[in-house]
Formats: structure tokens, C-alpha cells, sequence
């Protein structure tokens, strides 16, 4: 599959579109020319071109590689698991996926890319230039999504992604554009669903590298929804900048209670009660209806 891509601001894109039905409607048609307008206003509500992470895709890819696990699970769960044929060396889930391992997005393995010669190439982590120039000139497009910070970018991540396969949503598409966001919305129902048996009251979320996640972070705007975050630093702030004990310290769990404790801050608030839970880390690392499984505390 040729796919003719191109790389345009999606701002430039809507008003080019904004331009072309401007004149459809505003000029008028001969008798003559009213089969040629039919078939302007049918290819108007074709899916494709459409924009994906602000990349044009003139057709969907028949042949997929992911840099990402997240966007791996994702493509997985909208149903094309099929047309991945390369995937990232972390990416473990679902098991037993038929496709060649390709290093990561900080380590690529350019050259085993090139040879699967994909269409599209998924990741949530810039790559270099170099390797995004490699990959274009190869007629590879590069998509590249929003990693998420709160919960609206986490549905619309499902969105993104399903772009590339589905294209832009037309009338009628029940099966296609809209499927993708009911199972965002599925994802997000699931994950607010187990959010809503567990009671943090007020947490603080301690990171491996032992740094407290602030308000703006994916972390934050998951464990939100089952208490408050007491770290009201933005991103990722230092432990001795929290001043308000938390109910719950809920930890990283490459981390233990005995490395906890070596900090004199999050010491001091074990001594003064708060209860220890430790998390999956990887559920706020790849995002995707998995993330739900953070509730499930050690």
C-alpha cells in the first residue's frame, strides 16, 4: 500500500475543508453537472484522507508496527491486531502476538523496521529525526499520540489511534468512527468503575525515582478518582515539598516499604499513620483499558 502521507497542521487541514464545502454549497450547478456534484458531495463523505496524530492517510494501513505498548493493547482491543507486524521489545500483552520485535522508540531498530515495510509506525514517544526521516522516506508514516494527563486525552488517545484505521467519521459509520469512541468510553467506564470500590480519602502517588506525582500527571487523574491528591505541585515534585500528610501513600511497587521509609518525609507520614499501597506501575505507563487494574492494591 502506497500511503501517500503528509505531515500538515490540523488547524490548516479544517480550513481547507471548510473552504471546498463552502463552495459546493455556494456555487451553483448546471443540470449537467449534477452527477459530477453527487459525486463531489460521495467523496466528501468518504473516511479517507484523514488525519491521524496530524498525520494525512490517504487509506487505512493494511501493515503496523508500535513502538508502544499502550498503543499496542489499543489496536489490539479496536480489532486489528492482525496488521501488526512489528511491535516494541516491551510490549507483552495480549500474549503471543505474531509480530517481529523491534526495539523500542529510544532504541529502534531501524533497519528490521524498513524490512516489515509497514504503512504506519505507532508510537507515544518522539522519535529522532533521523530515524522519523529514515521511516518517512521510505513512504512510512510516523504517528505519534499524546501520552495522557488526565482522563479526556486518555479517551481520546482510543480516538487518535483509531483514526488511522477508521479514517474521519461520516454519516452513519456506526461500525466505524463511533465503535472507536464506545470503546474508549468502555475503557474509561471500567477504569471509574474500579476506581469507585476502593477509598483513598487523600493519597500521595511516590514514583520509582521517588518523586511525588503532581496534579497534572495520568497518575493524579487516576487515583483522583478515588480520593485527593495532596501533592498539588504540578508534574513530578520532590517528596519534601509535600506538607500534608496523606491517608494513603501509594507507591510504585518496584519500590518496598523499607525504601519508603528511607525518605524522612514519606517516613514521617508512616509514623503518623498513613497506610502503605503499592501499584502496578505499568497500568499508568501504557495506558489502555488495562489501566483499571491500578485499583487493585498489594
Amino acid at each position: 500500500m502506497n500511503n501517500n502521507f503528509v505531515k500538515i497542521p490540523i488547524c490548516a487541514s479544517l480550513i481547507c475543508v471548510l473552504f471546498v464545502s463552502g463552495c459546493s454549497k455556494n456555487t451553483p450547478s448546471a443540470p449537467n453537472e449534477i452527477s459530477v456534484a453527487g459525486a463531489v458531495e460521495s467523496a466528501a463523505a468518504e473516511p479517507f484522507p484523514a488525519i491521524s496524530c496530524g498525520v494525512r492517510l490517504e487509506s487505512a494501513p493494511e501493515r503496523v508496527v508500535s513502538l508502544s505498548p499502550a498503543a499496542t493493547e489499543i489496536i489490539c482491543e479496536l480489532g486489528f491486531e492482525e496488521r501488526l507486524v512489528g511491535i516494541s521489545d516491551y510490549c507483552d500483552y495480549p500474549e503471543k502476538l505474531k509480530a517481529e520485535k523491534v526495539g523500542s522508540t529510544e532504541n529502534p531498530d531501524t533497519d528490521a523496521i524498513l524490512k516489515l515495510k509497514p504503512d504506519v509506525v505507532f508510537t507515544l514517544s518522539a522519535l529522532s529525526e533521523r530515524e522519523t526521516y529514515a521511516l518517512n522516506q521510505a513512504d512510512i508514516a510516523v504517528l505519534t499520540a499524546q501520552p495522557p494527563s488526565n482522563l479526556e486525552e486518555y479517551s481520546t488517545l482510543y480516538k487518535e489511534t483509531a483514526s488511522a484505521f477508521y479514517g474521519k467519521e461520516t454519516d452513519g459509520t456506526e461500525k466505524d468512527a463511533q465503535k472507536a469512541v464506545k470503546i474508549g468510553a468502555a475503557a474509561r467506564a471500567a477504569l471509574e468503575k474500579a476506581a469507585s470500590g476502593v477509598k483513598l480519602e487523600s493519597f500521595l502517588y511516590v514514583t520509582e525515582k521517588l518523586t511525588a506525582a503532581g496534579t497534572d500527571t495520568f497518575e493524579s487523574a487516576v487515583l483522583s478518582l478515588s480520593g485527593k491528591n495532596v501533592c498539588q505541585e504540578t508534574d513530578y515534585a520532590a517528596l519534601d515539598k509535600i506538607s500534608d500528610a496523606p491517608k494513603f501513600i501509594v507507591a510504585d511497587n518496584s519500590l518496598t516499604e523499607e525504601m519508603l521509609k528511607e525518605n524522612e518525609t514519606l517516613r514521617g507520614f508512616i509514623e503518623s499513620g498513613a497506610q502503605i499501597k503499592f501499584v502496578n506501575a505499568e497500568a499508568f505507563e501504557r495506558p489502555s483499558a488495562r489501566t483499571a487494574s491500578v485499583f487493585s492494591f498489594n
